[in-house]
């Protein structure tokens, strides 16, 4: 693939205007001395005395020869002196020439050294201007579009000197090298342009640095998922089909066994739940299924690039040892609890963490007044009791569901949470020495002794991962962990992976970056 860059021109050309500079200084100086202005002169007057001259005036050998020279001059110039009495006169009245010379000449390079000085200085400040003066390619995410980092976009161009910032569409379901493909034809790169990208648009962005490592000035990734995003193969090995029927089963536990003091109870739908912004109605028996629609369908993984981004893949594999030399500073999200309804309310509700929580809020409130209502129950209507008990059971489910195992399940989902098992087998001797010379007597065959004399115990444990994440993408995978693609980390506390297009919620990182606060001015960009 062939393209043509641009260069900084502006540097080339301070430089170039500077160069102009000290070749006009250089030639004014020269040209107001017809001889060499540092010299040395004889005077045969008084002695032969020997001094050093600085002059712009021309050379003499003799006071009389530089007196007949400033008489000359002086009857030249048509003024009142009309002699060379008269001019003997003038003459005797004058500093010194030599000294009136050496003052003149001394002020020529003193004004040419402070105008010298003072180009430096501006160009030098220009050239440092320049440099914080940047512009921007920002590259969507999976299943986005032009628009999608339009509010960044908008924001940071209002708030900082970015020139030209660049927003185009690229498909994001034919592969990460497809996308990366359009990304380069599209984008304009140069020596001073920053490339921003979320989600995918930082894969891809990374991809084109591996074709052309000059191709930007510096890149920033923002929740990209640079080591893969397990939720892709979660949505392809069944992982996903499971979080959503196991939430619909819970969800569903206390409805079918009904409840005294619960909300109006729709067969086979369970509770009616109207979501804020006037979405629904839903159910208990679809809430967990509608939730994770609205996010698949936001991800867009389908196709090639579903196969890209699933973890071990062999893109993947090719990409974890390779590397380039631009300067990147990986952002990293990790969102709080409750992980699940924070990524649904950015996504699904309003654009908006809040209304998330709330909704879960709502629904669990709901439940738990039901588990609450048959306990009851249980106590006031005795004979009852084990009744009641066992209904509060199961609208404890969908209580507990709502409150924690959906948070737990969605971990699971993206790879943030997950199992480990480590095992392996010891060698444990169980003869003792005598009985290890009673078998070698026997002349037994070749090993024989050691399979007699030991056994192989079997030993394992569990270790239970929980990291942090974005709620979309994993934080060693944001940080590309194990993977040689590296540069500065930072993380945007309690962002989720939808948040990345907020500019309210995002500002905190990227003000950090434009400000220099990792000590390098690659990505310093001025405020205006």
């Amino acid at each position: 693939m062939v393209k043509s860059f641009r260069t900084s021109y502006k540097s080339h050309l301070i430089s170039t205007l500077g160069k102009i500079a000290f070749t006009i200084l250089f030639v004014l100086m020269y040209s107001s001395c017809e001889k060499n202005p540092v010299q040395l002169i004889e005077s045969f007057k008084e002695g032969s005395l020997k001094t050093i001259r600085i002059s712009a005036e021309p050379i003499f050998a003799t006071s009389y020869e530089m007196e007949t020279y400033s008489i000359s001059r002086i009857l030249s110039k048509g003024d009142a002196v009309k002699n060379k009495n008269e001019a003997f006169m003038h003459i005797a009245n004058m500093p010194r020439l030599d000294r009136q010379s050496d003052t003149i000449m001394k002020s020529i390079i003193s004004k040419y050294t402070i105008g010298l000085l003072v180009f430096v200085f501006l160009a030098s400040y220009n050239e440092v201007h320049a440099q914080q003066s940047r512009g921007v390619d920002w590259v969507h995410g999976l299943g986005g579009d032009a628009n999608s980092l339009k509010d960044d976009d908008d924001f940071f161009f209002s708030e900082r000197r970015i020139i030209g910032p660049n927003r185009h569409s690229y498909p994001t379901d034919a592969g990460i090298m497809n996308m990366a493909g359009q990304v380069y034809d599209k984008t304009e790169g140069g020596g001073t342009r920053l490339a921003i990208g979320h989600s995918l648009g930082g894969t891809a962005v990374r991809e084109v640095s591996l074709w052309n490592g000059a191709y930007w000035h510096g890149i920033i990734t923002m929740g990209s998922p640079l080591r893969g995003a397990q939720i892709s193969t979660s949505a392809s090995d069944g992982t996903n089909s499971s979080f959503v029927g196991n939430g619909s089963t819970k969800l569903m536990a206390g409805p079918n066994v009904g409840s005294a003091v619960s909300p109006p109870l729709l067969p086979g739908l369970g509770i009616e739940f109207i979501i804020h912004g006037g979405f629904g109605p839903y159910y208990s028996q679809s809430i967990s299924n509608w939730m994770n629609d609205k996010l698949m369908d936001k991800f867009g993984l389908v196709g090639q690039t579903a196969a890209d981004l699933k973890p071990g893949s062999p893109y993947q594999n090719a990409k974890a040892a390779q590397s380039s030399f631009v300067p990147k500073i990986l952002i990293w999200g990790s969102e709080n609890y409750p992980l699940l309804w924070r990524v649904v309310g950015t996504y699904a509700i309003g654009d908006s963490e809040t209304n998330g929580v709330n909704l879960a809020s709502d629904i669990g409130n709901i439940y738990n007044a039901a588990v609450n209502g048959e306990e009851v129950q249980s106590w006031v209507n005795f004979p009852m009791h084990g009744f009641h008990q066992w209904r509060k059971g199961k609208w404890e489910q969908g209580r507990d569901w709502v409150n924690t195992d959906s948070n737990t399940g969605w971990s699971h989902v993206i790879g943030a949470s997950y199992t480990e098992y480590v095992s392996w087998y010891e060698t444990v001797v169980t003869c003792d020495s005598y009985q290890w010379q009673a078998c070698y007597a026997s002349n037994p065959p070749p090993g024989y002794c050691n399979d007699y004399c030991t056994t192989q115990e079997f030993h394992s444990y569990v270790i239970y991962h929980n990291l942090p994440s974005d709620g979309v993408v994993t934080s060693e995978s944001q940080k590309n962990i194990g993977g040689s693609w590296q540069g500065v980390h930072r993380e945007a506390p309690g962002v989720n992976h939808g948040e990345f297009k907020i500019p309210d919620r995002v500002k905190d990182a990227l003000n950090w970056v434009f400000d220099g606060n990792h000590n390098s001015t690659v990505f310093r960009i001025d405020r205006r």
